[in-house]
């Protein structure tokens, strides 16, 4: 992830009610931008926009706010808020700070065909599964997860309207699990079939 703080430092402990999820990002977002963005709700301590091995952004990305109240008043402002022609989702972040993410190709697909499955895997399990069809739901994605192994919980991020946004999360019940998930699906070619 590009960061606004140093490697050295890693910066404050995590506290799981001031770290905030940002999905949607517009692609050119880096995290001064997101920074200076999530700054009209509070303190922001850091900010990161996930990159790609080819530095590219991968959609999405954290911010550290200095209080829960901060952070209350970001998911206030920020969930479903229309930037750069994008509806972002922010919502509190449910992975480790210390999470690496595997390089697994994240970029979008190419021309027509199916949407190819791009996903990232955190040694804490969900796993992220991105370019999804818009009619997929819950239940879609964790029915082709479950060959992997067992699911927890499978979500798909919804806008206002309640129509899907195009990528989703998977949880596992063990890492191991995940991490395959990561190996077999990543650029799997995801029919939904609405019969």
């Amino acid at each position: 992830m590009a960061t606004s703080n140093a490697r050295a430092n890693p910066g404050p402990p995590r506290d799981t009610r001031t770290q905030l999820f940002v999905g949607n990002l517009p692609y050119r977002v880096r995290w001064q931008d997101l920074k200076d963005l999530f700054r009209k709700a509070g303190t922001v301590l850091r900010a990161d926009v996930s990159l790609g091995p080819d530095n590219r952004s991968r959609g999405y990305g954290t911010v550290l706010l200095a209080t829960a109240e901060d952070a209350g008043r970001a998911i206030d402002m920020f969930n479903g808020y229309s930037w750069q022609t994008r509806i972002l989702e922010v919502r509190h972040d449910r992975m480790p700070l210390d999470a690496t993410v595997y390089d697994n190709n994240y970029g979008g697909g190419g021309g027509g065909g199916a949407p190819q499955l791009s996903m990232s895997f955190h040694p804490q399990p969900p796993a992220l599964a991105s370019s999804l069809p818009f009619q997929c739901q819950w239940q879609d994605l964790k029915d082709l997860f479950r060959q992997i192994g067992p699911v927890v919980r499978a979500d798909v991020a919804l806008g206002s309207d309640g129509r899907s946004r195009g990528f989703g999360t998977v949880l596992f019940q063990t890492e191991a699990d995940a991490d395959r998930a990561v190996k077999s699906l990543n650029g799997y070619a995801f029919i939904h079939s609405t019969a």
